[in-house]
């Protein structure tokens, strides 16, 4: 694979939308999407030890809401207690990480059936210009740039879903997973382009069948699509670490 990625890098993108403000998140809620962003982008690395004191001080906060944030995180399987008030990052085998990447599938595909019979008109033009978002990237061809926008996409379509406690758990299992996202992303720009133009169509798909409010058909084709996403993943050697 000729092109590379700096896990540092990602974070002159913006993974949210422009009208989200900081100001209105609550400090545990921050704390804990910023260190899981970390553990997702990789500059917080598998076995690497965490303490409550040195993220406060990296996060600009004090100790409480990066102890709640800790919780959370522990509660979903990404970090581990070694001590009183010292954990390390979860380091999954290359089986767990395959299944963590195959619960997604599922999780996401009850999302999109969720969307279907949810979605109101102005909620199927955001996911028609999210669509168009993704189309963009994938001509730029910058996998990272397509990463972000796939992930807007599946956003969109989690927050059309209006369930946050499925969306907990799709989004739990895309953190341990994201980086393999992204070496499927560049192998599908590089050397196998056709398999992109697939993922192109089956999102088009996709939206078609939420503004049809046609659960089981928006459910098969998320499953259908992604399946194949992880099979890739699956069978590039880089892409099980």
């Amino acid at each position: 694979m000729s092109a590379t990625f700096d896990p540092a890098s990602d974070s002159d993108l913006p993974d949210s939308d422009p009208t989200d403000s900081a100001a209105v998140i609550p400090m545990g809620e921050r704390a804990y999407l910023e260190i899981r962003e970390q553990i997702a982008t990789g500059r917080i690395v598998p076995a690497q030890r965490l303490t409550e004191r040195s993220l406060a001080l990296s996060l600009g906060m004090s100790p409480t809401p990066v102890r709640e944030a800790l919780r959370r995180l522990e509660q979903e399987g990404l970090v581990e207690k070694t001590g009183p008030r010292t954990l390390v990052v979860v380091e999954h085998s290359v089986e767990a990480l395959a299944e963590l990447q195959s619960a997604e599938v599922a999780i996401r595909g009850v999302l999109a059936g969720f969307a279907a019979e949810k979605a109101t008109p102005d909620q199927i033009a955001l996911l028609r210009s999210r669509l168009r978002d993704l189309e963009t990237a994938a001509r730029e061809g910058i996998p990272r740039v397509i990463l972000v926008a796939a992930r807007r996409f599946d956003d969109t379509v989690a927050k059309v879903a209006d369930n946050p406690v499925v969306t907990r758990l799709a989004q739990s299992c895309e953190v341990v997973g994201r980086s393999a996202r992204l070496e499927a992303i560049e192998v599908m720009t590089q050397s196998r382009r056709e398999l992109g133009e697939q993922q192109l169509r089956a999102h088009a798909d996709l939206v078609d069948a939420i503004a049809a409010h046609d659960p089981e058909r928006a459910e098969q084709v998320t499953r259908t699509h992604l399946r194949s996403s992880v099979d890739l993943r699956l069978s590039h050697p880089q892409s099980r670490r």
